[in-house]
Order: C-alpha cells, then structure tokens, then sequence
C-alpha cells in the first residue's frame, strides 16, 4: 500500500509538472508571437476559434490562453465576440496533450521518458534565449512521460487495492458525482491534461470503464474555468463577461453531452475503431476529451451573436461602478509588455476623457452661472489625481520586466502622458475658481467676450477629440491635426487678448470681470498644451506596440 500511494504521488507529481513545464517553455518560445496572434488576426469570430485553436496546440495550455484573453477583453484591446471565438478554439487546441498521451501508452514512448529529459536539459543549458526555453518545454515533455511511466507501473497494485475499487464504482460509476469529481480534481490541480493523464491510467487498472472516464472528463472542463475566473475579479465588465463566457460554455456543453450520453458514448468507440483501433481505453479516453471540445464548438459557432447578447444580458454593468479606479490596467498584460503599453494607452485616453468631461462642466457654468457643475467638476478632479497615481504605478511596475528599446523609450512618455492628463485637470479647478469669482461677484461679460470662450473652447473640444481617438487606437495618427489645433489656439489666445483690450479702452469690460476673463483664456491655453503633449506622448507608445524592437 505504501509503495501504491508513493507512487501515485510521485507520479502525479512529475505529471502535472511536466504538463505545467511544457507549457510554460513553449509559451515562453513563442515570445510576443502568441499575442501578437492574438490581437491581430482576431477580427471575425471564425478566424478567432482558428487562431485560438492553433495558439493552443502550440503552447498546450487552454487556460493560460483563456486567462490572457480575459487581460486582453480587460484592457480594450479585443472584443468579447473574438474572446468567445478564441475560447472554442482553445478547448480544442489543449486535448493535442492527451492525444500523444494515448499514443504514448500504444506505442510505449514512456519508456524514452529519460533520454527525452537528457536532450531537454542539454538545449536548456547549452542554448541560448529561445533554445533555453525550448530545452525545457522538451524537458517538461518528458517529465510527462516519466510521471505517466511511473503511474502506469503502479497499476498491479491498483487492481489489487479493493479500497480504490471500491471508491470509484461508488462514486465515479454515477454520471453526476464523476462530474463533480472530475471538476473538483480539476480545480485542485489547475490542468485539465493532467486530470484527463490520470484517468487514463486509473482506465488502464480497470477502475474506470468508458463511462466513468467520460464523465470524469466531462467534469475537467468544468474544473478547468477556476483559475479563468479569478483573474476576472479585479477586472471590468467585459473581463467578467468573457470568463463567464468560458464557463457556461463548458457548463452547458456538458448538460447537452451528459444528457446524450449514451450516443455520445457510441461515437466515441465508432471513431476510435475508424481512426485508431487498437487504441483501447486510453485512445477512446482522449478521443472523448476532442469530440466533446468539437461538439461544444459545432454547436455555439453558429450562435455567438445570441451568446454574447446573452452574456451582455446575464452580466449588466454596475451603474454605480467605481469610476476612480483604473478600467483597462491589468496585471496579467505586465508580461506581455506591447499589450501592457496598449493598456496604458487606452486607459490614458479614458482620463483625458474625464479631463475633457471636467472642462465641458467648469465652461457651461461659466456660461450659466451654475455651481452645481462646479461641485461635479470638483469631484472629476479628484478622480484624474487618484487615476494618475494608479497608472503611474502600473507603469513603474511594467518598467521592471524585460522592455526592447522601443518600449523601454515609452515609459518615460507614459508617465509624462498620464502627467499632462492630469495637469488638464489641475487647470480646469482653476477656471473653477474663477467661475465662483464671476458668479459670487456678479461680474457680467460681454457678448463677444463668452463668444471668444466658447471658439477657444470648440477647438480644444476638437483637440480632445482627436487626441482620446488616437490613443484608443493606439496608432499616432492625429498628432500633426493636433499640433495644428494647438498652434491655431495659441494664435486665437493672441487675437482674443487684442480684442479685450480694445474692449477694456471702450468701456465696454470691467477691470475685475476682464481680469477673470484673460485668466481663463490663459488656462485654456495651457490645457491646450497639455493635450498635445499627451498626444505626443501616445506617438511614442504606438512606435512600442508596433515596433517591440
């Protein structure tokens, strides 16, 4: 018994290891590649499910892809339909693990565990960057191998144990409690591949027969949207929609399954026999885990649209939802530092549109003579000065992982970005000031002088506009109608100063009331400057993101 359950630990151990090693050094290999992939060749829900589909085959871990595709939907830099897409193609892309695992037990490539472990060190150690990376998902292959060598050499003592033949025709013989047990084992672990590897050897002892395997299996991919939704936590709505999106999938995926099981069950043995027979239990076990992930598909593919309108219904937004904390920054995106940047730049854009909001209220009670848009004012200030310090955070903490040249020459422009966006603010509480002044002194402009207001206002309007649109697609493309808008302003400021004082000579402005008034053209002024120095600052990100080197 002893040797049984060291064994069991053991090999589980080098199992789960080994799947976790793989996929870390094959994701690792492909660099910015996978999320590049991912971002870029999103863009209709078909192409989504393929590239989910090949980037998971390629790096083996559905969840890792599922959670970076929650950062992604978090920080605006993908659609929930094209989340939903990669997530069908993910499940697929991850049971490529349990296929080699059923030809390994075929074809006894257990028992190449150790050379494989030998090469696998041997590029680790004598390569160099990327060869590292891939001498240890080669490493890992083989851990897999030995974990899966080392349980299958326990199996006599299995058959012979009447305590583990007892405990799984007692509860995995029941469709509902295998489930359960699959998604419990599942989430304990945080690997479908494993859990699925450890089925196939308990099917090889005789504790499971076909039925009580799919089961189990079924449950994997309920167990396997755990870790999915932890990371959409502290993320926003959208982020919480695509991990729900994961998990009802699944969760209904395995409804339609569990409830046709026993045809399920006959296709599952018929395309075992047409496409590997011989196979055995191990073959129709990892066949079972494809057809399932491939039904799931087949079914929801022709129906995203309905679905995300359904998750859009099923997860409303909050209407009071914290406005002072970060919308688009998420630590999963800090090791993917050209996504990290975008990020950034969505979120820059979402507080100079705060700044833009402040302005527009400080102006019409200017206008209007209406303190509670002070009062409203007020409070957006606050909100930039908490958001800029949030920001400036994540950027200091994202200067600490590994940068190109392109991207570590964007973190001083971030910060001065997020500095100037907030400095938007600091210039809008000061036309607050002078909007209380004019209002508790009764002071009266002139016509032409609230006209001049509300031209320089206009083309800061337009400036802001440009700028929050440039930085959301992350792309510079406005930076020159921008700089003009600025240069435009500042001979706007000049020709509207000459008109107040030729109005000031007339008798037609107070001294006080024009005081007021040539304070505000030079806030406007400087808030001016502040945009185009942010958008500045979005230049410099975009180089980043399109160019990492």
């Amino acid at each position: 018994m002893q040797e049984l359950i060291f064994g069991l630990i053991g090999g589980t151990a080098l199992l789960m290891y080994g799947v976790d090693m793989m996929g870390e050094g094959l994701e690792k290999a492909s660099g910015d590649m996978m999320k590049k992939i991912l971002t870029v060749l999103t863009g209709r829900v078909w192409s989504a499910f393929l590239v989910g589909t090949f980037v998971t085959a390629l790096v083996q871990s559905s969840t890792a892809v599922t959670v970076l595709t929650v950062g992604f939907v978090n920080a605006g830099l993908m659609k929930l339909p094209q989340a939903v897409g990669i997530i069908y193609g993910a499940n697929i892309g991850t049971t490529i693990t349990a296929q080699l695992m059923a030809f390994s037990f075929r074809f006894k490539l257990t028992d190449i565990a150790l050379p494989v472990i030998g090469l696998g060190f041997a590029i680790a150690y004598f390569g160099r960057k990327k060869m590292k990376y891939i001498g240890n998902a080669i490493m890992g292959f083989g851990m897999m191998f030995l974990g899966l060598k080392i349980l299958n050499s326990g199996v006599p003592l299995m058959q012979q144990s009447p305590l583990l033949r007892e405990f799984f025709e007692k509860y995995a013989s029941n469709p509902i409690l295998g489930i359960v047990l699959g998604a419990v084992a599942t989430a304990m672990v945080h690997s479908s591949t494993a859990t699925v590897g450890l089925v196939m050897i308990l099917g090889q002892a005789g504790l499971l027969d076909l039925r009580s395997a799919v089961c189990i299996m079924l449950g994997d991919n309920i167990g396997t949207c755990i870790t999915a939704q932890v990371a959409s936590l502290s993320g926003n709505i959208s982020a919480r929609r695509t991990a729900w999106a994961h998990t009802l999938y699944n969760v209904i995926g395995v409804i339609l399954a569990a409830i046709m099981l026993p045809l399920f069950l006959k296709s599952i043995v018929a395309f075992t026999d047409s496409f590997n027979p011989g196979g055995g239990l191990a073959a129709q076990i990892a066949n079972s885990h494809t057809l399932f992930n491939v039904f799931s598909a087949v079914v929801f593919l022709p129906f995203t649209k309905q679905y995300v309108r359904f998750l859009e219904v099923l997860i409303r937004s909050k209407e009071d939802e914290d406005e002072d904390t970060s919308k688009y920054l998420d630590r999963l995106l800090l090791d993917t530092p050209a996504a990290a940047i975008k990020a950034v730049a969505s979120e820059l854009a979402r507080v100079i549109e705060i700044g833009r909001r402040m302005l527009d209220e400080v102006m019409r009670a200017f206008h209007e003579n209406d303190e509670k848009l002070l009062e409203k004012a007020r409070k957006d200030e606050e909100t930039l000065n908490t958001l800029q310090r949030e920001v400036t955070m994540y950027i200091v903490d994202l200067s600490k992982h590994a940068l190109s040249d392109k991207q570590s020459q964007a973190v001083p422009a971030m910060i001065s970005g997020i500095n100037n966006a907030e400095r938007i603010g600091d210039h809008a509480l000061s036309i607050v000031s002078l909007a209380e002044m004019k209002i508790e002194g009764g002071f009266v402009f002139s016509q032409e002088a609230l006209s001049d207001l509300k031209k320089m206002h206009g083309v800061i309007e337009s400036m802001f506009e440009l700028t929050i649109d440039s930085l959301r697609r992350t792309d510079g493309s406005h930076i020159k109608e921008v700089e003009a808008l600025e240069n435009r302003l500042d001979e706007m400021s000049r020709e509207v100063q000459a008109g107040h004082a030729r109005r000031l000579e007339e008798g037609r402005c107070t001294l006080e009331a024009g005081l007021i008034f040539l304070d505000v053209v030079n806030y406007l002024e400087r808030i001016a400057d502040h945009i185009f120095k942010a958008c500045l600052s979005g230049t410099v990100m975009a180089e980043a993101t399109h160019n990492g080197r």
